[in-house]
C-alpha cells in the first residue's frame, strides 16, 4: 500500500515571487498562507503514517554495487529514508547523503571506511532536509563536507524548521534527531564543482531552485551514474522551496538528459535505468503547467482552472489537494 502512496505522492508547487507582477506577488502571499495550513495537515498524516511504516533507519546490510566504482544503500522505500551514494576512487571516496540524524550517520560512515578503507573521505547532500543531510555531524570531522553557495543560503535561511517538523512526526524521529544540526561546508562552490578521488573525477552541480533552493546533482562520467536527488524519481515531484518553479524544474531535466546517464540514483525510491524518471517528472510537469495556463488564458479563475485541471488527470493524480497546489503554483507563473 505505501508503495502506491508513495509513487503518487504530490507536494504543494511554490514559484518565486521576484520579477513578478504585484498583482501575482499578492496571490503568492495568500498562496503561501495555503501552502502552511497544507504542511499541518500533512504532517498529521504523515504522523499517522509513522505509526505503520518502518523505523527510518538506513539499512546498511543491503549495500549493493552498482556500477565498477559505485556503491549504494537503497532506501527500501521506506518513509524519510534516503537512496545513500559511494563513488570509491582510488584516492579517496565521495559520500552522497547521510540518513536522518547522527545515528544514521554513523552507520552511513562506518560503511565508507569498509568501503576505502584508510582512504580520506568527502561528503554531499543533496539537499539540506533533515534525512539527507542532518547526519553529517556523526563523520569526523578529516571528513571534507562540499556544499554549494546555496546550500549554505538555504540553510541560513529555513535553519532546523523542518527537522523540528520531522522530530514532531514520532518518537523515533525525535530520538535520531536530537542534538542534529548543521555542519559547515569544509569546501563551497558557485556552480560545479570538479571532484579528483584518484583515477576517477566526479562532477558536482549546483542546479538552482527546484525541488530546494539548494539542489546538488552528482555526475559520475566514467561510470554513467547521476545521482539526482529530488530532481528527477518515480515519486512525483515535491515542490518544497518557496522560490521553485515549474519553468525552472523543466529546464534542469533537460540539462540531466543532456548528460545521457545510464543509471539514475533518485533521492528515493528504486533506481531507474536510462531517462525513464526524467522524462516521467517532464510529462507530469508539463501537464500541469499547460492545462493551467490554458484554462487561465480563457479567463478561468484559479478556482475553476483547479477544478478543470484536477478533473483532467483523474486517478492519475488520487491526492487532490496536492494537485491543486501544483496547479495553484503553475496559475501563478502562466502569463
Amino acid at each position: 500500500m505505501w508503495r502506491r502512496i508513495e509513487a503518487n505522492a504530490l507536494k504543494f508547487v511554490h514559484v518565486s515571487t521576484t520579477e513578478i507582477p504585484a498583482t501575482e506577488r499578492d496571490f503568492m502571499r495568500t498562496f503561501f498562507g495555503i501552502f502552511v495550513t497544507t504542511l499541518a495537515f500533512v504532517g498529521t498524516a504523515s504522523l499517522l503514517l509513522a505509526q505503520t511504516s518502518p523505523d527510518p533507519i538506513v539499512k546498511v546490510d543491503g549495500l549493493r554495487q552498482i556500477s565498477s566504482r559505485v556503491h549504494i544503500i537503497p532506501d527500501n522505500s521506506v518513509p524519510v529514508v534516503p537512496n545513500i551514494g559511494y563513488v570509491v576512487g582510488d584516492r579517496a571516496v565521495l559520500v552522497i547523503d547521510t540518513g536522518l540524524g547522527p545515528r544514521n550517520g554513523a552507520a552511513v560512515y562506518e560503511v565508507a571506511k569498509r568501503l576505502g578503507g584508510d582512504k580520506p573521505l568527502y561528503l554531499v547532500t543533496t539537499h539540506i532536509h533533515p534525512e539527507h543531510d542532518l547526519g553529517a555531524q556523526a563523520f569526523p570531522d578529516t571528513t571534507k563536507l562540499i556544499r554549494s553557495t546555496d546550500q549554505v543560503s538555504d540553510i541560513a535561511e529555513s535553519g532546523l524548521r523542518l527537522a523540528k517538523i520531522f522530530a514532531s512526526r514520532s518518537a523515533i524521529n525525535a530520538e535520531l534527531l536530537k542534538d542534529a544540526d548543521f555542519r559547515k561546508a569544509d569546501i563551497t562552490f558557485e556552480r560545479d564543482y570538479d571532484l579528483d578521488l584518484g583515477g576517477l573525477r566526479v562532477k558536482l552541480t549546483a542546479m538552482g531552485p527546484n525541488h530546494t533552493l539548494g539542489d546538488t546533482i552528482v555526475w559520475v562520467e566514467a561510470d554513467r551514474v547521476l545521482f539526482a536527488g529530488d530532481i528527477a524519481m518515480s515519486r512525483q515531484p515535491a515542490f518544497a522551496s518557496p522560490r521553485s518553479s515549474i519553468r525552472h524544474w523543466l529546464a534542469s531535466l533537460d540539462q540531466l538528459e543532456a548528460l545521457k546517464p545510464a543509471v539514475i540514483v533518485p533521492a528515493h525510491g528504486p533506481t531507474g535505468d536510462g531517462v525513464g524518471l526524467i522524462t516521467g517528472y517532464r510529462a507530469y510537469q508539463t501537464e500541469v503547467r499547460d492545462r493551467t495556463a490554458a484554462e487561465k488564458k480563457a479567463g478561468r479563475s484559479l478556482e475553476q482552472t483547479v477544478e478543470a485541471v484536477t478533473a483532467a488527470f483523474g486517478d492519475r493524480a488520487p491526492d487532490k489537494a496536492r494537485l491543486a497546489g501544483a496547479i495553484k503554483g503553475a496559475y501563478a507563473e502562466a502569463p
